[in-house]
């Protein structure tokens, strides 16, 4: 099928007539595109320019599959589906026409073809595909909106605002009246006031009444949103998650949770998008509040703050110095302030002894003051403990509970200075996204909102997309990508490969266990998501009979029949896995049922041994050296089976890094403590910032199938020229910038994939137990002899370090940075001074040793781009992918 010509205009009820051409141009023109976006029409790219691997290298791949006009393409992994065929004139840009990815758009077309993705015929330089989002309204200007409509409010109505609704008591505790959201204030119509509709979030929107799911797509963790390391990634599943919401009648989203790890054995860890590092959590968190944030829905950070384990989590009392706040736990939850995040929710623990919710150092000399932090603070439910306005608490939920602090009797005793501060906050976070426009019910009147299915098929090609993109490849001794040329039967072992999504309201996995259970496909608690999962076992088989491929089944952990699969195949995948929960840690670091004596008994007998694990955080994995390939997945929603299927058989190349380090034993990890007071007395030494502690892979490891090589380190001052691309300046706050360090990587590899540079600085005088992560990049696919130039920007606040003697933050003198492919890889190193700062109170940089390879002195607005390989043509920018 050859397209050509302008693209015409159609809705979505014209995609339903199945008409062929016109079918596919719906399919490709409806999509994720948010409805405050400014979207290019190329994207900002050079014609031919695409971020993807080439056709040529696709196994069904023919010199007559496509007209020689071809610019991108549809393909298929099965020959007797015919491959879509697009022009130029209708690919015209890094995304298509509908904003989608052209990956994922490709694969949302499941009723015209079994395609696999997209690939290109263009030698173009390759361009990392994104989406500019809209500013919204100012926060100066939503004040001054707010203060007007507050003259006009009544003392009731201003109250009103500080009081979760919709809640009643029961018997043994409370629970949620049909229909409404899970946390609810009332509308004031004759103000123009909509009610807030918040509802849970941590993968998807969380269906409470059971007849409710499968309207809304069950997206990956936001721990495995982690794993991408790609901000672009997370803004696309933001808009998207966002647009559901919006969908649903919502206009809140409890989320992101931002903490950084502790506890290895948290049981939430799953929900944290920061995984165990400050800077990560910092850029993912900035692009999920602006995605969310596009679609009118008020983005809510949490929890705040030092709520890093389940265990006793609403009496226990965490002390944490001022160093190891500021630098380890504050980045993340500063991060999203600065992406204008609308509310913040505090946490159940004490700090200092006093309850977080009521914690006036924390609440509104940190949070408020110090990071001026513009949105409002609610509380989370049931987690008031007194009617603490002056402290900074500006709304109580649910509303309902032995004790309301905020009732009408209690706010009467405060004086309405404080009752107008905290009722003028909601209300201009209100006015900035502009909800009184946007509202579409109040509860009780949402069952026709509630009831509407929101996901779509695009939604579920991005979920596949994001899911193969956070699967990280641990190991691979020359087993992977699955190929039917070298395997002609493969087995599948291990229950976890069959197993179901759990529904805590009815029996599933885990046998109708309390609320907090989860399964392999999504944490429990109050982020439970309960769909129909594709399976690992449906996922690779369909693939593997695709192409010819001979399966096997022993989906149960018995040792006996699990071998005599392994026996008869060539390459035996072992499914394992383990889940966790919100309110309970996990009791240990281990897999679910006797996994690891089926691994290993398997590992005996197999010809090779591939090991799938599907986890909610860390796992110890002492047969690691017994089996040819290990790949993680963070539960990945709904599309796990497909997107295990991607990556193995290598329609997606592999390009998850950990966000977390995997430990040789639980005695390299901090474990959940039983104490009343728990004193974070290892500061800053946890993860891989701790030397004590040993990894059986470090943080930021993740493998491909092809081969990376770094040089040219050098230091620069930063400077945007006019050849820097809208795409890449998505994340960049020039503004902030100070300093550049800059790196050529190449494909040295025989495959095309993505590599994802990582820079740890080692700051003098810091008092940093290890060089930290300082920035990262993911590239667009980089073809095999490809080279790209890569900026990472730093802010003076990354070349700085906070004094507790001075409570300031001190920039470093003496600077070593390096750049490789995880903690432990400091093979590219470079040394450079800070100059102190001057008289003006600017600080400027100084020169420069790089060691390891020969330094390239280059300014950031040259056109050093993706170099290809000699013989092809093509041209680029400086590439900034996400800061």
């Amino acid at each position: 099928l050859k397209l050509a010509g302008a693209m015409p205009a159609c809705r979505r009820t014209m995609c339903a007539m199945r008409s062929g051409l016109g079918l596919l141009l719906c399919h490709l023109t409806h999509g994720l595109v948010p409805s405050s976006t400014e979207f290019p029409a190329n994207s900002g790219t050079a014609p031919g320019s695409f971020d993807l691997d080439k056709c040529e290298n696709k196994p069904t791949y023919n010199n007559e599959r496509c007209p020689s006009d071809t610019s991108i393409a549809c393909w298929s992994a099965v020959n007797a589906t015919a491959w879509t065929c697009l022009s130029a004139a209708l690919a015209n840009g890094s995304r298509a026409p509908s904003g989608l990815l052209w990956d994922v758009a490709c694969r949302s077309t499941t009723d015209l073809g079994s395609f696999q993705g997209a690939c290109t015929f263009g030698n173009g330089s390759q361009t990392r595909a994104s989406v500019v989002l809209l500013q919204v309204m100012p926060w100066a200007e939503a004040r001054e909106k707010a203060e007007e409509t507050l003259a006009l409010m009544t003392l009731a109505e201003r109250r009103s605002l500080l009081q979760g609704i919709g809640w009643h008591p029961t018997k043994w505790f409370f629970d949620l009246e049909q229909d409404w959201y899970v946390g609810n204030t009332p509308a004031l119509p004759r103000l123009g006031i909509p009610s807030l509709n918040m509802q849970d979030a941590s993968a998807g929107f969380r269906t409470y009444w059971s007849h409710y799911r499968g309207t809304v797509t069950v997206w990956p963790s936001l721990l495995s949103l982690a794993a991408t390391w790609d901000p672009e990634a997370v803004q696309d599943f933001a808009v998207a998650v966002g647009k559901e919401f919006a969908g649903k009648g919502a206009n809140v989203i409890l989320g992101p949770s931002v903490n950084v790890h502790r506890v290895a054995r948290n049981g939430r860890n799953f929900e944290y998008l920061s995984g165990e590092d400050p800077y990560l959590g910092s850029q993912l968190s900035r692009a999920y509040v602006q995605g969310v944030q596009s679609e009118g829905v008020l983005a809510v950070m949490k929890h705040w703050v030092f709520n890093s384990q389940e265990t006793n989590r609403g009496t226990q009392n965490s002390i944490v110095d001022a160093k190891t706040a500021w630098e380890l736990y504050y980045p993340p939850f500063q991060a999203a302030i600065n992406a204008g995040v609308s509310a913040a929710m505090c946490s159940y623990n004490k700090i200092d002894g006093t309850y977080s919710c009521s914690h006036k150092h924390q609440l509104d000399e940190i949070l408020k003051r110090r990071m001026n932090f513009q949105g409002f603070v609610q509380s989370d439910w049931w987690a008031t403990h007194n009617t603490s306005l002056a402290e900074g608490l500006d709304q109580e939920m649910p509303g309902v509970a032995k004790e309301v602090f905020f009732s009408e009797v209690n706010l009467t005793g405060q004086p309405l200075k404080e009752v107008d501060v905290a009722a003028s906050r909601i209300l201009a976070a209100m006015y900035r996204l502009d909800l009184g426009a946007k509202a579409k019910c109040t509860p009780p009147n949402c069952s026709r909102w509630m009831e509407r299915n929101v996901t779509s098929p695009e939604h579920r090609a991005l979920s596949r997309s994001l899911a193969a993109d956070s699967i990280v490849l641990l190991k691979n001794e020359d087993v992977l990508p699955i190929s039917p040329g070298k395997v002609s039967k493969i087995a599948i072992v291990g229950a976890p490969a069959v197993a179901k999504s759990y529904d805590p309201s009815g029996v599933g996995q885990g046998g109708g266990a309390s609320w907090h259970t989860g399964d392999y496909y999504s944490g429990g608690g109050s982020g439970h998501m309960t769909g129909s999962p594709v399976t690992p076992l449906e996922g690779l088989k369909q693939r593997a009979e695709a192409v010819g491929i001979e399966v096997l089944e022993s989906t149960s952990d018995n040792v006996t029949a699990g071998v005599e699969a392994a026996e008869q195949a060539d390459v035996v995948f072992v499914v394992a896995a383990t889940t966790s929960g919100e309110s309970v840690d996990r009791p240990n670091l281990d897999l679910d049922g006797n996994a690891s004596s089926l691994i290993q008994a398997v590992a005996a007998v197999a010809n090779k041994t591939v090991v799938l694990l599907q986890i909610p955080g860390a796992v110890v994995m002492p047969w690691h050296d017994e089996v040819s390939a290990i790949l993680a997945l963070f539960l990945g929603g709904q599309e796990t089976g497909s997107a295990w299927a991607d990556v193995v058989f290598g329609d997606v190349e592999p390009s998850g890094r950990l966000p977390i380090m995997m430990p040789v034993s639980e005695n390299d990890t901090i474990a959940p403590s039983e104490e009343a007071t728990i004193v974070y007395s290892e500061g800053l030494e946890t993860s891989y910032r701790n030397t004590s502690f040993q990894a059986t892979f470090p943080f930021g490891h993740g493998l491909t199938y092809t081969t990376f090589e770094y040089s040219g380190i050098n230091s620069s001052a930063c400077s945007v020229g006019s050849n820097a691309s809208r795409s890449s300046l998505e994340f960049f706050d020039q503004d902030a910038a100070f300093l550049c360090i800059m790196v050529t990587v190449r494909n040295s590899g025989s495959r095309a994939g993505r590599a994802v540079p990582q820079l740890y600085l080692d700051l003098q005088d810091s008092e940093q137990p290890v060089a930290i992560l300082k920035g990262f990049q993911k590239t667009a696919v980089l073809h095999p002899g490809s080279t790209t130039r890569i900026a990472f920007p730093l802010t003076k606040k990354d070349l700085s370090y906070y004094s507790a003697g001075s409570d300031d933050w001190i920039m470093a003198g003496d600077v070593t940075a390096y750049v490789g492919e995880s903690s432990a890889d400091k093979s590219l190193s470079l040394e450079f001074l800070v100059e102190a700062e001057t008289e003006s109170g600017t600080a400027q940089p100084g020169g420069d040793h790089s060691s390891g390879s020969i330094a390239l002195s280059c300014w950031l607005g040259a056109v050093l781009a993706i170099v290809p390989p000699t013989g092809s043509e093509g041209r680029g920018d400086v590439n900034f992918y996400g800061f």
